[in-house]
């Protein structure tokens, strides 16, 4: 089974849905988009709850956080401290996602997110995550 995320979540430093991206594999059922998007918002109890340490400057920490598992999808999350800015990924909890690929995958959105984001093209924030958009097809 393939190990790419089948959702890749943004969500600014308000709490506030930026971009909620679902694999093109995964986005033919509308059952599949709805239940990412109330993944979504389930993730934000985790970033707000005091179980984990989000604020953590140790580097023994990870940063990539396994937050939940429901209905056979496996939920990380990844708090960039200095924005606010909350990465939330979904993964099949069927596929295979060793902590390399967690990295890697976390990484590139990462990456595909400041590239897009100082765009000095873009005007709005509607063409950022357009754009992102574009990017997360392209990469996942």
């Amino acid at each position: 089974m393939k190990s790419g995320p089948c959702f890749i979540s943004l969500i600014d430093h308000n709490d506030r849905p930026l971009l909620i991206h679902v694999a093109k594999s995964e986005n033919r059922e509308i059952e599949n988009v709805f239940k990412f998007n109330t993944f979504s918002n389930i993730a934000l109890d985790y970033f707000g709850s005091d179980l984990y340490e989000w604020t953590n400057t140790s580097q023994e920490s990870r940063d990539i956080k396994d937050l939940f598992q429901l209905e056979g999808v496996s939920v990380y999350g990844k708090l960039i401290k200095q924005t606010g800015l909350k990465i939330v990924v979904g993964f099949w909890s069927s596929s295979e996602h060793t902590d390399e690929t967690l990295e890697n995958v976390f990484g590139d959105i990462s990456r595909l997110y400041i590239k897009c984001k100082f765009n000095p093209f873009l005007n709005s924030d509607e063409d950022l995550m357009e754009q992102l958009q574009k990017k997360f097809d392209e990469k996942f």
